[in-house]
Formats: structure tokens, sequence, C-alpha cells
């Protein structure tokens, strides 16, 4: 079996356990677990192709880096920095792959952004402890960028290629609304499983789209 595949299985697999870590902690648990999907990813992409797009592979670095530090409190901060600099490199590839994207899309896709980036920042604001509250707007502002640039991309250009984009931002957007509400307002493993799976299947569809380029 190639290599490519025996990767992209693991990959799902790790997923697999990560939502079973979250489901039964009593029988996997999630310490070490949740470190796994990213390492397979990075592997996976770099034996996707022959030429590697650096601002893409340092966006995943970044990424793994947040996941890293998210799981120590003393570091949360600094995570959602680097989470937000991972964001941001998704968002250079996406308008750099981009052709010219006509003004009537912009407006047409300023529209959600601003409904879907705002609405959810005004719900949480008194949730969130102020300290923290500007390192959140950092990671935030960055999935709702991208969010409105995978939109705008495939409203402009409607292929395949391009709606793997699109399903990536409308995942990180997703993850990024009920992760906010399982750490600001109410725990629940429901949601906490809907995370894991956004989460992850948003950076794999980033992958297909990068890759498939």
């Amino acid at each position: 079996m190639p290599k490519r595949k025996i990767l992209l299985l693991l990959y799902f697999t790790a997923i697999f356990l990560d939502v079973l870590g979250v489901l039964f902690p009593e029988w996997i648990n999630r310490k070490y677990i949740t470190f796994l999907p990213f390492p397979i990813l990075i592997l996976l992409y770099i034996h996707s192709v022959k030429n590697i797009n650096w601002l893409y592979f340092f966006g995943l670095i970044a990424t793994f880096l947040g996941i890293i530090l998210f799981n120590t409190k003393a570091y949360f901060k600094l995570a959602l920095i680097f989470y937000g600099l991972g964001v941001c490199m998704y968002v250079i590839v996406s308008l750099k792959t981009a052709k010219v994207i006509p003004i009537k899309s912009i407006a047409i896709a300023a529209v959600p952004f601003l409904i879907i980036y705002l609405v959810p920042l005004i719900f949480y604001s008194d949730a969130v402890q102020m300290d923290i509250f500007n390192y959140i707007i950092f990671y935030v502002f960055f999935v709702g960028l991208f969010f409105f640039v995978s939109t705008l991309v495939y409203i402009n250009d409607q292929n395949t290629l391009n709606l793997w984009l699109l399903c990536s931002g409308i995942l990180f957007l997703i993850s990024t609304i009920i992760h906010g509400y399982n750490m600001f307002f109410e725990y629940l493993v429901s949601i906490r499983v809907g995370v894991v799976l956004t989460f992850l299947l948003m950076h794999f569809a980033m992958y297909k789209y990068v890759s498939k380029q």
C-alpha cells in the first residue's frame, strides 16, 4: 500500500481515537491521542506533493504548536497567537491561489462575514475574561477572514477545488463558534465531539485544496 494511503488511513484512525477519547475518557486518555493527527497530516502532505507550499506548511506547523501550547493553561495566550498565525497562513495561501475577484463578489460575501464574525463576538464578550479577550479577537479575526476569503473564492470560481476550500472555511467557522460555547458557557460532550471533528476535518479539507493544485 502506498505511503500516502497508509497516512490517510492513520489520520482518520487518529480522528476516530480522539473522538472515542472524548466519549469514553475512562478507556482512552486524550493526553497524548490529541497530538497524533497533526504530525500525520504534515507527513501526508509531504508525501502528496512534489513541491511543498511553504506558506501552507508553516501554517500546519504553527497550528500544531498551538495545539501543544493549548493543552498547557500557562501558555493559553501564546497558543492563540500560534493558532492565529496558522490561519493567517491559510488566508495568504487562499489569496495567492485565487483568481481576480470582482467587487460584486466581495460585496456579496462581506454581508455573511460581518454577521457571522460580529454576532458571536458580541455574544461571548461578557463571558470571556478581559485579559485574554484581545488574544481571542486576534485568533477569531483570522478565522472569520479565512471564511470570508474561502466564500469569496468559491463564489467567483465554482469548481471542485474551490469547494474544498469553502468546506474548510465553513468547518473552521463552525468549530470556532462551538468551541467558544464549550469553553465559556457550558461543557457538553456532544459539542466537544463536534469541535474535534470539525477542526480536524477542516484541516483535511484544506490539505485537499492545497495538494490538488
